[in-house]
């Protein structure tokens, strides 16, 4: 019985290093776009497979786009190996491991209509009373959680392209990005007149995440391989390459 049982934890050991490492997450375009049912796309997908994929060899299998709340779950149920978009907030939840390096830096911007009176933010407290859009599950920033903000909360995957619909239709005043590129892409993609305007705010940093449950080999060079593709501004400048198509 002993040895059955050592036997099926080396097939099982052997099964886990030589599966490809599951990438998923949730909706942040253009660096990550997706619909459910289909594995996602984007700018990330790209150059991952490019520069960690075929360059370095690590095997990458990509699974369907989620809300946020079930990519976290994924997570932590070891349902995906890695999640493309991650923050510092995850660093303390049981079961989730954050890479140390960084892909991309951004300064949060709130994107209003072309007719809004807010055309800049020198203070938060300007912020007060606005009926804002963000996404379900999401923390909020250090700096705006204690403010009277009116805030609703989209859980879908389609997130972000349903606030810019919401804010487009008057239902809400403005519509909150950690990143300067998401509504850029929608803006131009669905003929959209915003205005950005970007808020006192320190520069978010956006990395990724994975469970512990995952092969420590299968992590380690991935880790390797990413840390040397994402290094210095090498993202950010194919990112603005990828927009312009």
């Amino acid at each position: 019985m002993r040895r059955l049982l050592l036997c099926m934890a080396v097939l099982l050991a052997a099964d886990a290093a030589a599966r490809p490492l599951r990438l998923g997450g949730f909706v942040v375009a253009p660096i990550v776009t997706g619909s459910p049912g289909a594995p996602l796309q984007g700018a990330l997908r790209e150059y991952l497979e490019q520069e960690v994929g075929r360059r370095a060899g690590v095997e990458l299998a990509w699974t369907e786009a989620t809300s946020l709340p079930r990519a976290l779950e994924n997570l932590k149920n070891g349902s995906i190996d890695v999640l493309l978009v991650s923050g510092g907030t995850l660093r303390n939840q049981a079961g989730i491991r954050v890479f140390d390096w960084t892909y991309l830096r951004s300064r949060p911007h709130l994107a209003v209509l072309r007719g809004s009176p807010l055309r800049a933010v020198d203070s938060l407290r300007q912020l007060g009373g606005m009926e804002i859009g963000w996404v379900g599950g999401s923390p909020l920033m250090a700096g705006l959680q204690r403010l009277p903000i009116h805030w609703q909360f989209v859980a879908s995957a389609d997130w972000q392209q349903m606030n810019l619909r919401k804010l487009q239709a008057g239902r809400i005043q403005a519509a909150f990005f950690e990143n300067e590129y998401s509504p850029r892409h929608f803006a131009r993609r669905e003929g959209l007149d915003i205005v950005l305007v970007k808020l006192p705010l320190p520069a978010t940093t956006f990395t990724m995440a994975y469970t512990a449950a995952a092969d420590p080999a299968a992590i380690a060079r991935f880790e390797r391989a990413a840390a040397a593709a994402f290094a210095g501004e090498q993202f950010k400048t194919f990112l603005e390459r990828y927009m312009k198509r």
